[in-house]
């Protein structure tokens, strides 16, 4: 009867003289080109325009919300910090919607 496996000796799979180490070879990054979108003069008043409007929604929905409500705490701190993508995240998840003259930015 042979012993249990934890009592046995390993038996190595290669004589050490024929492990080797070898180096880790990455391949070279590729440069990789970005294009950005065409600019327009008037992009940086759309984007303030487009986040006035979903401040102005989120004012209005927070004031009809219980102060103990989470949701209000995490609102009122996106309006405090003007945090357009947590404003995005509380108010569709009370199921606010917002009219929007100016067009979202293009997603990436």
């Amino acid at each position: 009867m042979s012993p249990p496996a934890k009592h046995r000796a390993p038996q190595p799979s290669t004589p050490d003289s024929e492990s080797s180490v070898r180096e880790r070879v990455t391949p070279a990054p590729e440069p990789t080109s970005v294009q950005l979108p065409s600019a327009a003069p008037h992009s940086a008043g759309a984007s303030r325009e487009r986040l006035e409007a979903k401040l102005k929604a989120a004012r209005g929905v927070l004031a009809s919300l219980p102060a103990s409500d989470d949701r209000a705490r995490l609102l009122h701190v996106a309006i405090m910090r003007r945090d357009e993508a947590l404003l995005d995240g509380v108010l569709s998840a009370l199921g606010v919607t917002y009219t929007l003259s100016v067009p979202p930015p293009p997603s990436r």
